[in-house]
């Protein structure tokens, strides 16, 4: 089942099912690959507690349905974090993850009012970085050389997504538009 809200051009997003075990290596949240016997376990502690403040949810192609990574949503109703898992060799995965981040800025900063929505991603991940600034990302932090590639480090990249309801206007105002203007 779709959510119309979270659908981009690439992807979708949507809860995991059990089902999911079978192909855990393109979505597990985790450094190494599990079976279908750990998925399962982890899937079903997943669903015990629907009010957790960290929520996963599958990253899935719009042509052919498959589960090309996840999202690690945390938020505390106010603020909200993502990070990403993609499948291991997905020539696509920079451009798949793009898309995941306008939807969710959309998501989380629009609909669920979140104050800011922050994503962590690495520097070499351009379309992904470009994906973030169009949707009104601006880079908060860097951390240089976090990140392990084969024969090589690059820099961790925090961005942020404050929502324009909560910026401070020109005239003082707390909110954009009429309110607080005299």
């Amino acid at each position: 089942m779709r959510a119309i809200y979270l659908t981009g051009e690439m992807i979708y997003l949507r809860a995991f099912v059990l089902d999911d075990k079978a192909c855990a290596q393109s979505w597990f949240p985790g450094p190494f690959p599990v079976d279908a016997t750990r998925a399962e376990a982890w899937l079903k502690d997943e669903h015990k507690t629907p009010w957790a403040r960290t929520k996963h949810y599958a990253l899935c192609r719009l042509d052919g349905d498959a589960i090309v990574g996840s999202a690690k949503v945390w938020s505390d109703f106010r603020h909200a974090s993502a990070t990403f898992q993609m499948a291991p060799a997905l020539p696509d995965a920079d451009e798949l993850r793009g898309d995941a981040i306008r939807v969710m800025t959309r998501w989380l900063r629009d609909e669920g009012e979140h104050l800011t929505v922050t994503f962590a991603l690495a520097s070499d991940e351009q379309a992904s970085i470009a994906a973030a600034e169009a949707a009104g990302c601006i880079e908060t932090a860097r951390f240089r050389e976090h990140i392990a590639r084969p024969g090589h480090r690059v820099d961790k990249v925090y961005v942020q997504a404050l929502n324009p309801r909560w910026r401070i206007a020109d005239d003082g105002s707390t909110r954009q538009g009429s309110e607080g203007a005299s």
